[in-house]
């Protein structure tokens, strides 16, 4: 059986674009996504991916992604509501203090405080999600319990490079700003063209470490290997991973306005037929705990359906550079299915 390539060893040389990675930290019957714990295919049973086993399109990529939370939705969902969770109790203290504190103006804008907060779980989401792709790959399902075996001998470092790239891509925007800020107090007008320019470092690195999660999680790298791994692979494709990141964000975002209507729906008018409900602040605590959990059904929805497409364009950057694609074919191909029978289990064993 042709050896399945990638999930290399720290420090393994980049191979040339175009050529086949050979593993060497798998043995040769593992396939991307099924460590220790993952669960093996039934015997007799076809592995059909459920993605093209080939360099995929936009239209491919996207698809791709709410194929994959359809499929896994288990999985997919829990891991969902548990991120969203975490974002919509930040959403409620901010609208509880914009409440007590704060203008119209903060109060009409207070979603925009937590939208960075919920665009880094979905990166931390793709790291999460990395074995259920991998396990997509050769036809497998991944119920919710078995992507946590899958995640949990690798979290500790998964969470410590999610704090690690958060914080790099903070340096890289607060250099800028506090540079504007020192420019605008010297009065002159430059300081508002590097503004608007302020946010460009950080979106750049954004891109180029977005697939350090998944290297960190099915290449069993160490941190700093996997940052160096996202920096080759997104190398000579920015503007491509660029732009289905923004076309994907922009369509997540009318999604979640869609998702959101009723919650805010419900939150006016359980307010409004109240009347009043004896205070303002009791009013406020009513419609911010209903919009919170509006928002945490759109964020169960909306972030996994993120952090797929991130591991999705992972997969597709190594089908394009390291001919992944030809090497799972041939993988599964040799799996135990209906034109190749399991071998027959010696007797006494």
């Amino acid at each position: 059986m042709t050896e399945t390539p990638g999930w290399t060893s720290p420090g393994s040389p980049e191979p040339p674009p175009g050529t086949a990675e050979t593993g060497h930290s798998a043995p040769a019957t593992a396939l991307p996504g099924t460590p220790a714990g993952a669960l093996p295919p039934l015997p007799g049973t076809p592995l059909v991916p459920l993605i093209p086993l080939r360099p995929l399109g936009f239209g491919e990529l996207m698809d791709g992604a709410f194929a994959l939370v359809r499929r896994n939705w288990r999985a997919a969902f829990g891991l969902g509501l548990g991120l969203g969770v975490l974002v919509e109790l930040a959403q409620a203290g901010v609208d509880w203090w914009i409440h007590l504190n704060g203008t119209d103006a903060e109060a009409l804008f207070s979603s925009f405080y937590t939208r960075p907060v919920a665009a880094l779980l979905s990166i931390l989401a793709a790291g999460l999600l990395a074995p259920v792709v991998g396990n997509t790959l050769t036809g497998r399902d991944t119920p919710l319990r078995a992507a946590w075996a899958l995640v949990r001998p690798r979290f500790g470092p998964l969470v410590g490079l999610y704090l690690l790239v958060v914080l790099i891509l903070l340096a890289a925007l607060a250099a800028p700003v506090a540079l504007t800020v020192l420019l605008s107090t010297t009065g002159g007008a430059g300081w508002l063209a590097l503004l608007l320019l302020a946010p460009l470092p950080a979106l750049w690195l954004s891109v180029r470490l977005l697939l350090a999660l998944p290297a960190l999680m099915l290449e069993k790298q160490t941190v700093l290997a996997a940052l160096k791994r996202s920096w080759r692979l997104a190398r000579g494709a920015w503007w491509r991973i660029f732009a289905l990141l923004l076309v994907f964000s922009i369509a997540l975002y009318f999604l979640t306005e869609v998702l959101l209507v009723p919650g805010r729906l419900v939150a006016d008018l359980v307010v409004g037929l109240s009347g009043g409900l004896g205070s303002d602040d009791t009013d406020a605590a009513v419609g911010i705990a209903i919009t919170a959990i509006g928002g945490t059904l759109a964020h169960t929805v909306t972030v996994p359906l993120a952090g797929a497409l991130y591991a999705l364009v992972y997969t597709d950057r190594r089908f394009r550079r390291e001919a992944l694609d030809l090497e799972l074919t041939a993988a599964a191909a040799d799996r135990p299915g209906p034109a190749r029978p399991a071998a027959a289990v010696p007797s006494g064993a």
